[in-house]
């Protein structure tokens, strides 16, 4: 086929010399090239990173990444939904959308119309602010009525073995649902996130058998509010989970925050 008919008929994609482009273990891309890099389709990604130029994000694009890294600037046309964004400058274009829990920028600029949700400058400050308004968190009908659905596990020996309690939302169960919510605004505002970050995670079913069964013991353990067997355990329960995501390893920042700490 000649160069002319390719160009015309299909579009054609251009990878430079440097760049890598390897899947991760929850099945996102992570891209990283030494130029420019743009996003003209929406996708789901674990890092985009230029290592010397710009990351564009087209018009049409609804992208989202654990990470974006870039040298110079982050354009965004369409939507970014991220955790952290390290770039010389962020700046969103008229009508563009982007939720960043974290960003590393020295320049920022957001055009007419745009939104901007996010912007913590550390995860120390996320954290801080959350554990002000913990209150108002936990009063969120999302949080109170977590313990009303449990994923199930595939292999029903296991989920029998290690199922996490649920209840029965009715007209008629009322008591259960109420209990489940004291138990959980009890429990310590380190393990409270610790708790969401994990039923996060577990929902997303990345994972393999094992380490899905391991998260989910800590979540019982923190339901039940179990803390003596939890600070027993946390650490060799992390450490059977295989290559743990990012929320894995804050809920352990925050467990071992909490249980190190003199009053725990």
């Amino acid at each position: 086929m000649s160069k002319q008919l390719l160009s015309s008929k299909t579009p054609t994609m251009i990878i430079p010399l440097g760049t890598e482009i390897q899947s991760d273990a929850h099945g996102q891309l992570n891209i990283r090239t030494p130029g420019n890099l743009v996003i003209e389709t929406s996708g789901h990604y674990g890092i985009l990173e230029s290592l010397n130029g710009s990351i564009r994000i087209e018009p049409d694009a609804d992208v989202e990444a654990v990470q974006v890294r870039c040298a110079e600037a982050c354009y965004v046309q369409g939507s970014l939904t991220a955790w952290k964004v390290s770039a010389h400058s962020l700046q969103l274009e008229n009508q563009a959308k982007a939720s960043i829990v974290l960003q590393d920028t020295k320049e920022l600029s957001i055009g007419k119309g745009a939104q901007l949700v996010g912007n913590f400058s550390s995860e120390k400050e996320l954290f801080v602010l959350f554990s002000r308004f913990a209150g108002q968190l936990k009063a969120l009908p999302l949080f109170a009525r977590r313990g009303s659905e449990t994923p199930e596990l595939t292999e029903g020996n296991d989920a029998e073995t290690v199922a996490t309690p649920t209840v029965r939302v009715s007209d008629e169960i009322v008591e259960e649902p109420e209990a489940s919510l004291e138990s959980d605004s009890e429990l310590p505002d380190p393990l409270f996130f610790a708790l969401i970050l994990l039923e996060r995670e577990f929902a997303r079913s990345a994972y393999g058998p094992t380490s899905q069964r391991v998260i989910e013991e800590l979540i019982k353990l923190l339901q039940e509010r179990d803390l003596e067997a939890l600070g027993l355990t946390y650490r060799t329960l992390c450490g059977r989970i295989v290559e743990p995501g990012g929320d894995v390893r804050r809920a352990f920042d925050l467990m071992e925050t909490y249980f190190s700490s003199p009053s725990a």
